[in-house]
């Protein structure tokens, strides 16, 4: 039976059993499509009918490799367009499960010498590639596929969901050994972040974080051991963390259980969280992979169902969040499955589309045409008083930016028993000054974050209040 805890990743697995009909090609150029309705930021481009691609990593040689359904890994070189397929292979063990109506792959990563690793889901086979043979060679992970795969030096980590198991990759002898370590029953342990001798992990069944020390002998993993669990106890505070990442003695992390990106304080305890902005699709918008370099100044996670990409300045606390230009063929959502950061250019990001056969790339590079500001950041509302912010809203090469509110009092970054009024919805040059009014009255007593958002439909920013609701 299915855990309730990981039932909010259903929407994303459920389609693993659609089974499609696949044209391959051997080389051809990618063709930039819906070249009319591309945005300045972002870039699609098109895959064979049907594959469906899930993960996929940028390299620093530029080409960004992509695993499809298809039982075929592509690489795209991102300067020229130009495309290969190679279909997965070794001879000897098939890469299919037949029991398991997909071969669907969530992880992929590059190890320190080059090779690609990746395993589909429904597994225990994890495969490797060699891009400059062009060989496939498999290694049997006996708790499951990885659902998460991260590089470190010499060895390459992954995550079971299913299996509750943490692995590592070896070398050894001149070949690979694979080792795995228990996380306890019910973890359903996603996200990785590594850091020196530390091993993070984000549990998505119990809830929490899992820092490990790593024990090595002759720079290889020997085994690991529990240091320290985010929360303590059986204590809940996150909502299905699915990914971290650790800066500076904060814990960021995506809440897919909701609109959130989050912040953790390790020292203070302090906990903050960033909402999405309000969607036309009335969905929460599951944040799910977090990226970003060390000492970052940005940090990337992708909208499994808010049809955007959002990047998050670290040092000003601005979230811009990309449109995705592409829907389906039923005109809903968009789901952005897997990204990759280029190694380059920290503000680059690649990302599958799993149900529009594209593989898409946003430049964060390219100015916005506007900015907005806040007179007042914090706020603290009494009972039976209301708060007024000044938004102001500059730039000149934009037509037009709707504006509207989103919050942390509720999971679905809406803004509950929030009264949030413009004095006009609608910006448009010269006008750069509109006033907010906020009631909440009939909010209960805390602490909260209030996001403050501007769009033209290709970009949207969004500035935050820290709110405290008095008793």
């Amino acid at each position: 039976m299915v855990s309730k805890k990981i039932m909010i990743i259903a929407i994303v697995v459920v389609v693993i059993l659609v089974s499609v009909y696949v044209e391959s090609f051997s080389k051809v150029g990618l063709e930039n499509v819906l070249s009319g309705k591309n945005n300045p930021y972002v870039k699609e481009y098109s895959l064979p009918f049907g594959s469906a691609p899930n993960g996929l990593v940028a390299t620093k040689t530029g080409l960004v490799w992509v695993t499809a359904q298809n039982a075929t890994l592509y690489s795209v070189d991102s300067s020229s367009g130009q495309v290969e397929k190679y279909l997965i292979n070794n001879g000897a063990v098939p890469y299919e499960n037949p029991k398991v109506n997909s071969t669907m792959v969530w992880a992929i990563v590059q190890d320190d010498i080059g090779n690609i690793w990746f395993s589909p889901l429904g597994t225990k086979t994890l495969w490797r590639f060699d891009p400059e043979s062009h060989a496939f060679a498999s290694y049997v992970s006996e708790t499951g596929a990885p659902f998460q795969i991260k590089a470190d030096k010499k060895e390459v980590w992954f995550t079971t969901l299913r299996g509750n198991t943490l692995g590592v990759i070896k070398p050894q002898n001149g070949d690979y050994t694979i080792s795995t370590f228990d996380t306890g029953s019910g973890t359903n342990p996603a996200g990785i972040f590594l850091q020196n001798n530390f091993v993070w992990i984000a549990n998505v069944g119990t809830q929490n974080i899992s820092k490990y020390t790593i024990n090595q002998k002759d720079n290889l993993t020997q085994d690991i051991t529990l240091e320290q669990k985010i929360p303590n106890g059986n204590a809940t505070l996150f909502s299905s963390p699915t990914d971290l990442l650790v800066d500076n003695n904060i814990l960021w992390l995506t809440e897919h259980g909701t609109s959130f990106l989050t912040s953790y304080g390790i020292t203070d305890g302090k906990v903050t969280r960033y909402p999405t902005s309000q969607n036309g699709f009335d969905t929460t918008t599951l944040p799910f992979w977090i990226r970003g370099v060390d000492n970052p100044k940005v940090l990337w996670f992708n909208e499994h169902q808010g049809n955007k990409i959002g990047r998050f300045d670290v040092s000003n606390k601005t979230l811009i969040e990309y449109a995705i230009p592409s829907l389906p063929k039923d005109g809903y959502l968009t789901y952005p499955l897997n990204i990759s950061q280029d190694p380059r250019d920290e503000k680059v990001l690649w990302f599958s589309e799993w149900n529009t056969d594209k593989v898409g790339v946003v430049d964060g590079n390219v100015p916005i045409p506007f900015d907005l500001d806040l007179n007042v950041t914090q706020m603290v509302l009494s009972h039976n008083k209301t708060g007024a912010v000044d938004l102001t809203i500059t730039g000149d090469s934009y037509h037009s930016l709707s504006l509207n509110a989103s919050s942390s009092i509720t999971p679905t970054a809406e803004l509950g028993n929030l009264t949030v009024k413009f004095s006009s919805n609608v910006s448009s040059p010269p006008h750069g000054l509109v006033h907010l009014f906020l009631d909440g009255s009939k909010v209960n007593p805390g602490n909260y974050t209030v996001g403050i958002s501007a769009s033209d439909g290709f970009v949207t920013k969004t500035k935050f209040l820290d709110l405290h609701i008095m008793p």
